[in-house]
């Protein structure tokens, strides 16, 4: 068993513990999270374990803390598109980056991984999209009642999104059976979904 971290008060996280923290996510898209030690993440880290417990008390603390600094990051992404959404500003691609941020150097794999092992990190995740799908739907009603969109129930729309944001993003048999990437995936989607509902004058 590896050593237990000593119960003690934390440094307080800079700019630099952020980014070696951040770096972790390219060398976990096949990574058994399941099976990752603190020997494990101090390796891929190029840090010592006694330079993580500094900052962290456990595995679950790190995934969280990564996870809430992409989320944080994301906001801003949001925050513009609430800007359009209230103006009414048309940019599908908009939608899409808000997505492909989020999922920048990570896999499907590792997001499915992240649901099973730290629930915890992955609520951080679902409480944001869920946001994400109430401005999708604010967004498909606009639309439809200033006639940009065709007439089609914003209900069904944001249903579609929900499977997709929530399900496909972490189905990796799908990932598997395909060559596409996430990035991808989400462009597809999102080019897709606009396009058809866009009315043609």
């Amino acid at each position: 068993m590896g050593r237990k971290a000593i119960l003690k008060d934390r440094k307080e996280k800079s700019k630099k513990v952020e980014q070696w923290t951040l770096a972790l996510l390219p060398k976990l898209k096949k990574v058994d999270l399941g099976e990752l030690t603190m020997d494990d993440i101090a390796v891929l880290m190029k840090k010592s374990k006694s330079t993580i417990y500094q900052y962290f008390t456990t595995k679950e603390e790190i995934f969280e803390y990564i996870t809430q600094v992409r989320i944080d990051y994301l906001y801003k992404y949001k925050n513009e598109i609430t800007e359009d959404i209230l103006k009414l500003d048309y940019r599908a691609e908009n939608f899409g980056r808000i997505l492909i941020e989020g999922t920048k150097d990570v896999s499907s794999f590792f997001l499915k991984q992240l649901k099973q092992h730290y629930p915890t990190a992955w609520k951080i995740i679902e409480d944001f999209l869920h946001m994400l799908l109430k401005d999708l739907k604010q967004f498909y009603d606009l639309g439809i009642k200033k006639g940009i969109f065709k007439p089609i129930s914003s209900e069904l729309l944001t249903k579609l999104d929900e499977y997709f944001i929530m399900q496909l993003i972490t189905d990796d048999n799908f990932f598997n059976k395909t060559e596409e990437t996430l990035e991808s995936i989400i462009k597809n989607y999102m080019f897709l979904k606009f396009e058809g509902l866009l009315k043609r004058f």
